[in-house]
């Protein structure tokens, strides 16, 4: 065998031996690679969608505390039980602020409106018309208090005896209030 054929056979066998690295060890690695770096970026993907999540819950965490602070007050103002004895007293506040003098308060039986429960409350009292008109603003303003939500339903004056002076005489009022009730809400069913 000849120096040239030596260098020929160990030529193609150099070739033989990069063809098997290359098919045989480096193209498997390489495809194993662009599978890994394939799943890196769906690893990546899911991180920033469930960090986009996180952050969502994060604000809706802190908005949660805002929003039970604020149930607290709608509570207040449309609680679930008639709670009359404070409802009174604080239609009595109202009255004796706008200098009115009341004579008498007769709740109803609460009437079922779908949701939530209307109690009539029926209000004779005495005091001049000015009076009267900042008790009734003062009954419509109670639930920015935070207070009790009051609607004044119906409203008629009379005079009260004879007028003392034509300026403001004073008037015999009878108002009917509105006041709201939540229903009780109902249990959930178990299995």
């Amino acid at each position: 065998m000849t120096r040239r054929n030596v260098f020929i056979l160990a030529g193609l066998g150099l070739v033989v031996i990069l063809a098997a690295y290359w098919f045989l060890l480096l193209s498997p690695l390489r495809g194993k690679i662009a599978d890994t770096n394939g799943q890196i970026a769906s690893e990546q993907t899911k991180l920033a969608q469930n960090q986009a999540r996180l952050a969502q819950m994060e604000q809706t965490r802190a908005e949660g505390k805002q929003n039970q602070g604020r149930l607290i007050e709608l509570s207040k103002m449309v609680p679930q039980t008639p709670e009359l004895p404070s409802l009174l007293l604080q239609i009595q506040d109202l009255a004796t602020e706008a200098g009115i003098d009341f004579l008498t308060i007769t709740p109803e039986q609460p009437t079922d409106l779908g949701s939530f429960l209307v109690i009539n409350l029926t209000l004779e009292m005495e005091g001049r018309y000015f009076d009267v008109n900042d008790f009734l603003y003062r009954a419509e303003q109670m639930a920015a208090g935070p207070g009790r939500i009051l609607a004044p339903k119906q409203v008629e004056l009379s005079l009260a005896g004879t007028p003392e002076s034509t300026a403001s005489p004073k008037l015999k009022v009878n108002i009917t209030l509105q006041a709201f009730q939540r229903k009780a809400a109902a249990p959930a069913p178990t299995n």
